[in-house]
């Protein structure tokens, strides 16, 4: 006899997005089982016999055998997996699965919808998944947030020990969203009793900040002087693969979506609100609560 509990599979349960929504379900009326990719990464809930509504998975996502053992007796999948060039691959698979296993409902994070004439290759990837899914029989809905505030942490290297934001966005402004807002609406719709209809839910945050304004916000909050400096894409490419060492797909991902901020203004007011009838968690708290991770290391000055 099949419990009245839901079984919510959740992909990405390591990642930024993905380890909220694991600890969002975990206080939720439902059995929630994580996905690790790879099997040593740490899991976001360490169990401990209290949280027996959790357990973890570890998956190869190019095997459908391993993904239909994964997700047997599901009655939905939260769609993330790690964003990489297998990315289509992988998520093509969970969607090819979750059909043959009639799961109820997917909710896929996604990313917003760029104008045809602006390329974003990530955005791309995003574009052939979801029509893998419209193809589907299944009940969906896309999750399409703007950059996550969260990602202000690949920058902290050169705030901490340079004092300077590089970058090609001139003046443009860019919207940001808490990540752990978008996981409450992604929860609200893994939890949800009505039907999904495919919706596409585009999820932005309260407003559209410069980099030369990001930089004035993280002087204060680190009490040292920060700026931004525009420089050539060539240069900023160089950058990001050279000195940070970055995969040359994510070196270009970041240099697009800079150059999209240019090309195509961003939303400078929330959707947040109307969706979880609250309001959304601004940039100045989430910079206070992450100061320590933009400061240089005490230690460095008594080497």
């Amino acid at each position: 006899m099949k419990l009245d509990k839901p079984t919510i599979i959740v992909f990405g349960a390591t990642g930024t997005v993905g380890a909220e929504v694991l600890k969002l379900l975990s206080k939720n009326n439902c059995f929630v089982r994580g996905v690790l990719r790879v099997p040593e990464r740490k899991p976001p809930i360490k169990l401990n016999g209290f949280n027996q509504n959790i357990s973890y998975v570890s998956a190869n996502l190019n095997s459908k055998d391993q993904l239909r053992t994964i997700c047997k007796e599901a009655d939905a999948i939260f769609l993330l997996t790690a964003t990489s060039p297998s990315q289509i691959i992988y998520e093509t698979n969970i969607i090819e699965v979750a059909e043959e296993l009639s799961i109820k409902k997917v909710v896929k994070l996604s990313a917003p919808v760029v104008p045809k004439t602006v390329f974003v290759e990530v955005s791309d990837w995003h574009r052939r998944i979801e029509k893998v899914l419209q193809k589907s029989s299944l009940d969906y809905c896309l999750l399409q947030p703007h950059s996550f505030m969260q990602n202000w942490e690949r920058n902290t290297f050169t705030i901490k020990y340079f004092g300077k934001i590089f970058g090609v966005m001139g003046e443009a402004e860019r919207n940001y969203v808490d990540a752990r807002d978008v996981a409450e609406v992604a929860v609200k719709y893994l939890l949800r009793n009505e039907a999904l209809n495919r919706e596409a839910i585009v999820l932005s945050g309260p407003e559209a900040l410069s980099n030369a304004c990001m930089a004035e916000r993280l002087s204060y909050v680190t009490g040292k002087k920060v700026v931004y400096k525009d420089i050539s894409r060539e240069e900023f490419l160089k950058q990001l693969t050279k000195k940070a060492k970055l995969p040359e797909w994510l070196a270009r991902h970041l240099v697009e979506i800079d150059l999209l901020a240019k090309k195509h203004p961003e939303p400078k007011t929330d959707t947040i609100e109307s969706i979880l009838g609250r309001k959304p968690r601004i940039m100045n708290a989430y910079l206070q609560e992450s100061r320590e991770k933009f400061l240089p290391n005490k230690w460095m000055f008594f080497r």
